[in-house]
């Protein structure tokens, strides 16, 4: 199963931080739509935020695990919070679909 922490704002909105860890197990390694499509939403989100908002956040990748923190975003947190509720969106309408897949946790920082 795959488990997506997200952690809110102190303020209890927006996203402060994530965690994916996990493979879905619905099909074998290489095959598997489940990971792949939480892979990709999971990394395009990265990506906005890296590439498309020139942000540095907390990132640390290894197999199976993605953890990924906001920092020093203050200036440009509207657009993070864009993408980053973007990303929670299409994780929240898979974890429907693949209930036995994934698993949605919600903490307050």
């Amino acid at each position: 199963m795959i488990t997506v922490r997200i952690e809110r704002c102190r303020e209890g909105r927006g996203v402060a931080a994530f965690t994916v860890e996990g493979h879905a197990g619905w099909a074998p390694r290489g095959r598997d739509i489940v990971c792949a499509g939480v892979s990709a939403l999971t990394q395009a989100a990265l990506l906005g935020l890296e590439e498309y908002l020139a942000l540095n956040p907390e990132v640390r990748v290894k197999e199976g695990f993605l953890y990924c923190r906001l920092r020093g975003a203050e200036e440009r947190m509207r657009e993070a919070q864009a993408v980053l509720a973007t990303m929670e969106l299409g994780l929240r309408a898979m974890a429907r679909e693949y209930p036995r897949s994934i698993k949605i946790e919600e903490v307050r920082a």
